[in-house]
C-alpha cells in the first residue's frame, strides 16, 4: 500500500464522521486552551514558585491527554461509540502507561538524544572560543576553534538524522498500546519498533504526503485542523493495520476514487 491508499481508507472511515471528529478536536484543543488561559493568568499575579508547579502540572498532564485522544480516534476508527470528552478519561485512567511508554521510548533513543547534546555544546564552544580568539588577536587559536565548531555541527545534522530515523520505530507505539490495553509500555515500545521495521520509509512518506492540507489549513487561521489532525491521525491507524496485517484492502478502488485527494502518490 502507497500514501494515497492510507488517505483513501481514512477517508472511507470518516465518512459520516467528519462533524464528530471536529468536535473531538475541538474538545481536545479547548482543554488545551484552558490550561494556557490559566498558566497565564497565573503569570505576574502569583509567586515564580507557583507559575513553575502549574507549568509542571500541565507538562505532567499534556502526555496522557494526548494518548487519550489517540485512544478516542482509534475506537471511533473502529466502529466504537466515543464521546467528544472521553479522551479525559481515557487519558488519565492510562496515565502510567502514556508516561511509560514515552520513557521506554527516551530510553531506546538515549544514544543519538546524548549525541545531539554533546554536538551542540561542542558548537556553543567551537563559537565562543573562536570569537574569543578572535578578540585577543591569537589567530591560530581563532581557527581551532573554528573547525571545532564546524565538527560540532557536521556531529549535529548527522546525530539529528539518526535521531530523527530511530524515532520512527516507535511511531506505532500508542497505537499499539490502544489496540492492546493489557500490554505493557516496554511490550508495546518493542511491538512498534518489530512493526516499523522496514516500513519507516513509508509512514515518512505518509506523513509528508500531507504537506499540502497544513498549508491550506493555515489559511483558515487553523480552523481547518479540526478536520485535518483527525484525517492525519485516522491515515495513520490505516498504516498500523497495513502493519499489523489487519488493513482492509482498497487497492482496488485507488483508481477511481483517488481523485477526491488532491494530493496524489507518496
Amino acid at each position: 500500500m502507497v500514501s494515497s491508499e492510507f488517505r483513501l481508507e481514512a477517508r472511507k472511515k470518516l465518512e459520516g464522521k467528519w462533524g464528530k471528529v471536529a468536535c473531538f478536536t475541538l474538545a481536545y484543543m479547548l482543554i488545551f486552551f484552558v490550561l494556557g488561559f490559566i498558566q497565564g493568568f497565573f503569570e505576574g499575579l502569583f509567586p515564580t514558585s507557583m507559575q513553575f508547579i502549574w507549568s509542571l502540572v500541565v507538562a505532567i498532564i499534556e502526555l496522557p491527554l494526548s494518548f487519550g485522544f489517540i485512544i478516542s480516534l482509534f475506537k471511533l476508527y473502529n466502529g466504537e461509540e466515543v464521546k467528544a470528552f472521553d479522551f479525559l478519561s481515557l487519558g488519565f485512567s492510562n496515565f502510567k502507561k502514556s508516561w511509560g511508554i514515552s520513557l521506554q521510548t527516551a530510553l531506546k533513543m538515549i544514544v543519538p538524544i546524548i549525541l545531539v547534546i554533546v554536538s551542540y555544546v561542542i558548537i556553543i564552544f567551537g563559537m565562543v572560543g573562536a570569537t574569543t580568539a578572535s578578540i585577543v588577536g591569537t589567530a591560530s587559536t581563532a581557527g581551532s576553534f573554528g573547525v571545532l565548531g564546524i565538527i560540532g555541527f557536521i556531529l549535529f545534522v548527522v546525530s539529528m538524522i539518526w535521531a530523527t530515523t530511530k524515532s520512527y520505530y516507535y511511531q506505532l507505539a500508542y497505537l499499539v498500546a490502544a489496540d492492546n490495553p493489557e500490554m505493557s509500555s516496554k511490550d508495546a515500545v518493542l511491538k512498534s519498533e518489530e512493526l516499523m521495521t522496514n516500513k519507516r520509509g513509508k509512514l515518512f512518506c505518509l506523513e509528508l504526503s500531507f504537506i499540502g492540507w497544513a498549508i491550506l489549513a493555515c489559511f483558515t487561521l487553523g480552523i481547518g485542523y479540526l478536520w485535518l489532525l483527525p484525517y492525519i491521525q485516522f491515515a495513520t491507524i490505516a498504516f498500523y493495520k497495513f502493519a499489523t496485517g489487519n488493513s482492509s484492502d482498497v487497492k482496488a478502488e485507488v483508481v477511481t476514487e483517488n481523485s477526491n485527494d488532491p494530493i496524489q502518490g507518496n
